[in-house]
């Protein structure tokens, strides 16, 4: 879920248990990385981790590191695409399709 939140001019990215605030910028700025990350590159580099899921995504905390599979990064991004409204829909739709039994 991809919301902007008027009072504070920012945005709320919310993906599975990762919950970002972030700046216009700063959301410009993970949306340029998603892009540019080298998804093959990175699965390579971790074929033989431990771990399924060997895409880094760096933070400021140094002992910190987010990791997703490809499939993560892909719906992460589409999540992002806000520039396309075809991909919105209003609060209006979302309670008349809501079964109240």
């Amino acid at each position: 879920m991809l919301l902007f939140l008027k009072g504070c001019q920012n945005y709320q990215l919310t993906y599975k248990n990762l919950n970002f605030s972030l700046s216009e910028s700063e959301l410009e700025a993970l949306e340029n990385y998603l892009e540019k990350i080298d998804i093959d590159y990175w699965e390579q580099e971790y074929k033989n981790s431990i771990y399924t899921k060997k895409i880094p995504i760096p933070t400021l905390q140094k002992n910190f590191m987010i990791l997703l599979d490809r499939n993560e990064i892909e719906e992460i991004k589409i999540l992002m695409d806000y520039s396309s409204k075809i991909n919105l829909i209003n609060p209006k739709s979302i309670i008349q399709s809501l079964n109240w039994n």
